[in-house]
């Protein structure tokens, strides 16, 4: 028997025949030292519906004192929870249909918060409709975010403004300015004790210095990485420890402390953001289920999610469609909520929730290549190891109770595959199932690559795989 080997990290390669596996709404988790494998590919997480305003197009979250602010295309809600049940309320025009920065201060004993929109900055209120921030002294700001009471403001043209200490109200004289790089200020985001100015060239790293005049912040380093676009870049939400984001070289970094980012992209997700020409079409969303720290890249065409434990990734698709669905994320009601991009659904991403919406959730499994060049190798038989006995006692028959797999297999490097085959995973307890696939053929010159598909909506996760077919190299 020979191994067939699954990826633990998604690695399609720049053409079909060059990869080493694919990871498709699954990801990889290291198991225990004993365990009959060394790594479970399980389902990520879907999407559990909490509620559905009658507008669409999320643009941003804000969480605050139980209550969830959410902007849509020219329109603010409010979500709160009573029990199970959440409560939508309208709150009134936010005009725009961009995203949108929120920001908090800790004003006693009811705190501001602030939203910059692409028309204007807004004051938020828990009863009525936005009102603008009406400050002349205040330019038309890029970005509003929060730091030692301090709301600041990021500018494209390189100013900074801060605002009085835990208030709204802003002076003409009290900004700084980025000036190591050209290009002005995408972003100005608050992480741990330090501003970052995130301009197209570089990153500015700022610290309070308590100055008595002008910014109370001064420059303490740079770090010659700019950033693509102003919502390219994630992770100074609370409750996530690292800022994600999309560098001016098509490469996805990480930075969780210090001045100094490591990337953590690989070359197949760099050539897909290369491929972006229009910049702003890229996104950042991050989310915490699980213990899993979750940051996803998302362009027009691809959703690419990495894990910060393991610094694996895995590509996330929803239904009928060739990226994710979701978009801005906060800490909320006890998870972590996602916004929709097209439909008015405000999500809580679920990792013992196997769809997305009423959407089926399917996990798909490429193997490595397993190749004997230029031999074919007959493969008389194939064996799979995956959690079995999964099914449900009651719910949809038969995909919760007897819920089945698809298995196919290629043989031109995964260029294509045939038409699959079904196998059942178990019904509830039936945990001496065996998958076995039986008779397919000879490998062709290039190997043979096994494609593993569940869409059936229970737990499920793949382990190993062997076949028989005498000595493949891999």
């Amino acid at each position: 028997m020979v191994a067939i080997v699954f990826p633990t990290s998604t690695a399609p390669g720049a053409r079909p025949g060059e990869g080493s596996g694919r990871l498709i709404n699954c990801y990889a988790e290291p198991l225990d030292a004993g365990a009959r494998a060394q790594f479970a590919r399980r389902r990520a997480p879907g999407l559990r519906r909490l509620a559905t305003a009658g507008f669409v197009g999320c643009r941003g979250y804000h969480y605050f004192n139980g209550d969830l602010y959410v902007a849509f295309a020219n329109e603010l809600v409010r979500v709160n929870q009573s029990g199970s049940n959440f409560t939508v309320t309208t709150l009134g025009s936010l005009p725009g249909t961009k995203r949108v920065t929120f920001a908090r201060n800790n004003k006693a004993p009811t705190p501001d918060i602030l939203c910059t929109t692409e028309n204007d900055t807004y004051v938020i209120h828990q009863a009525s409709a936005p009102t603008s921030l009406n400050d002349a002294d205040l330019p038309q700001a890029e970005s509003v975010d929060f730091l030692d009471g301090y709301f600041v403001f990021g500018l494209r043209d390189g100013r900074f403004f801060v605002s009085a200490i835990n208030d709204t109200t802003i002076s003409a004289l009290d900004f700084g300015k980025a000036e190591s790089h050209p290009g002005g200020i995408y972003r100005a985001i608050c992480f741990g004790e330090q501003l970052i100015l995130c301009g197209p060239n570089a990153f500015e790293f700022w610290q309070n210095a308590g100055n008595a005049t002008g910014s109370p912040f001064s420059r303490s380093s740079v770090t010659p990485i700019g950033l693509a676009s102003t919502f390219a870049i994630a992770g100074n939400e609370n409750g996530f420890p690292s800022l994600i984001w999309v560098g001016d070289d098509n490469a996805v970094y990480r930075l969780d402390g210090g001045y100094q980012p490591t990337k953590i992209s690989t070359p197949d997700l760099d050539r897909l953001i290369e491929a972006v020409s229009d910049k702003t079409l890229l996104d950042v969303t991050v989310a915490v289920t699980g213990g899993h720290k979750w940051a996803t890249v998302s362009g027009p065409n691809f959703s690419w999610t990495y894990e910060l434990a393991t610094g694996f990734w895995h590509e996330r698709q929803s239904y009928l469609d060739d990226h994710w669905r979701g978009v801005c994320s906060a800490q909320a009601f006890g998870g972590w909520v996602i916004g929709d991009r097209t439909t008015g659904d405000i999500w809580l991403l679920d990792p013992n929730y196997a769809y997305e919406g009423d959407d089926q959730f399917m996990q798909t499994v490429i193997s490595l290549p397993s190749a004997a060049f230029p031999n074919r190798t007959s493969i008389p038989r194939a064996d799979f190891d995956l959690i079995v006995g999964q099914g449900l006692v009651t719910g949809k028959d038969p995909i919760e109770m007897d819920p089945r797999c698809l298995i196919s297999w290629s043989n031109d490097g995964g260029y294509s595959f045939g038409t699959p085959v079904q196998r059942s995973l178990g019904r509830l307890a039936n945990h001496r199932m065996r998958i076995t696939v039986n008779r397919t053929g000879l490998a062709g010159p290039t190997g043979r690559v096994w494609k593993i598909d569940i869409a059936d909506p229970v737990y499920a996760a793949i382990l190993s795989g062997s076949m028989d077919g005498g000595a493949l190299a891999h």
